[in-house]
């Protein structure tokens, strides 16, 4: 899959997108799935990855995949 710069992330994600500390804040808590890689001083993740609530539960099934 396809990697790309947080704030080309955003732009597909939000409307309009976070400032650039909002989405280092989202990657530092892990709000991100799959998670964002650092190289450098820049984080890329996935094209398709997913924003995830920070107020949701995560299912039994997400939990133990995490764990495994």
């Amino acid at each position: 899959m396809k990697q790309v710069t947080l704030s080309t992330w955003a732009e597909s994600c939000f409307s309009p997108p976070p400032s650039l500390w909002t989405l280092r804040k989202m990657v530092r808590e892990g709000r991100i799935d799959p998670p964002a890689v650092k190289v450098g001083k820049s984080y890329y993740v996935q094209e398709d990855a997913r924003p995830i609530d920070p107020n949701r539960r995560p299912s039994l099934v997400e939990r133990l995949r995490k764990a495994g």
